[in-house]
């Protein structure tokens, strides 16, 4: 895609997002309050460490998918502002650890906290967020909420011991890569959406619905969150362009990209993933057949039909919900999670 195109659709995009957040301009403000409290702790390290990944521009879409499942079933009220910060600082926990895991020098633009603090603290920082998470749920004393977000934790460890153990896989299948991204990213946003509605006293179906609604799009936002790994450059992106291929990481676009190459070229790359012989340079220049032989835009296409199926449970349970404003907003939070370019 040309530069001036692809601008026009990132702002696009942007303005829809920036919609949403206008609708939930209110209970956002409560949740950044909450988030700043319950990270405060008298050792002053691991407060800083908390704010420093906290406080570096994340898009807080998880949190907002919380407020707006709320918004679908009733009101946003303090029980759904609550979860939302929950969700988020549980999210920050597991970014936190993952670029311990990649090794990763950078998150949001940002020098990675294990960069600057060292990778034992930022271990604890994330354990820390974690266990204030659950501490904050357990003042709540929801036991189903507490088991809906121990599980989607568990999920999230399951998916990343999983991308491990086919890490430098080059036979890795396209299931293998959409089961990754369930597990790692779309479970926690499915938990988001699920406790937002029991929030605000949501039935069994329009839980389940939203439940549902929040797994297909999880996917469908690890998929462009690939895709983007592929398509941008370091300001962009916030970090080295195919930095998931060096890590070993066989996404799905990675995956298209080698299933694209003529034969004799696919066997030799996947013989230097498997002997872990990549350098940047190799990175880039599969990220650079990829775009120029719109493997990226095939990626999309997969995260699309994802997103639909999403669209369809709100569709399913639209005659029950409080509020239509919210399924539009929800939709258009769909629609970013797919086109959005950085």
């Amino acid at each position: 895609m040309k530069g001036l195109q692809r601008l026009a659709l990132s702002n696009r995009w942007a303005n829809s997002l920036s919609d949403v957040f206008a609708f939930l301009e209110k209970p956002m403000r409560k949740v950044e309050e909450i988030l700043r409290e319950a990270v405060q702790s008298p050792v002053q390290e691991m407060t800083a460490m908390a704010l420093h990944l906290l406080s570096a521009g994340g898009k807080r879409l998880r949190p907002a998918l919380t407020l707006l499942s709320a918004k679908l079933a009733g009101e946003i009220n303090h029980r759904a502002v609550l979860f939302a910060a929950v969700v988020e600082l549980m999210h920050t926990a597991t970014l936190i650890h993952d670029d311990v895991i990649d090794k990763a020098d950078l998150r949001r633009g940002r020098a990675t906290v294990h960069t600057l603090w060292g990778n034992e603290a930022a271990v604890m920082c994330g354990d820390f967020l974690y266990a204030t998470a659950f501490n904050m749920l357990a003042r709540d004393g929801d036991i189903e909420v507490i088991r809906t977000m121990a599980q989607a934790s568990s999920q999230v460890c399951e998916g990343e011991v999983l991308e491990l153990q086919l890490a430098f896989n080059p036979k890795i299948t396209e299931e293998q890569c959409i089961e990754i991204a369930r597990l790692k990213t779309a479970e926690l946003m499915a938990a988001a959406c699920k406790i937002g509605a029991m929030a605000s006293g949501a039935n069994g179906k329009l839980t389940d619905a939203v439940e549902i609604f929040g797994r297909n799009l999880g996917i469908a936002f690890q998929i462009v969150d690939d895709v983007l790994d592929m398509e941008g450059s370091v300001e962009e992106i916030g970090k080295p362009v195919g930095s998931d291929l060096l890590e070993g990481k066989i996404t799905l676009p990675v995956r298209l990209t080698l299933d694209a190459l003529p034969e004799e070229k696919r066997a030799i790359w996947e013989q230097r993933i498997a002997k872990r012989e990549l350098t940047p340079q190799d990175a880039a220049d599969l990220a650079k057949f990829a775009r120029e032989n719109r493997v990226l835009e095939q990626a999309r296409a997969r995260a699309k039909k994802f997103a639909e199926k999403a669209l369809e449970q709100l569709m399913k349970v639209a005659s029950e919900v409080n509020s239509s404003e919210a399924i539009n907003m929800l939709k258009r939070l769909a629609r970013f999670f797919v086109h959005r370019q950085f």
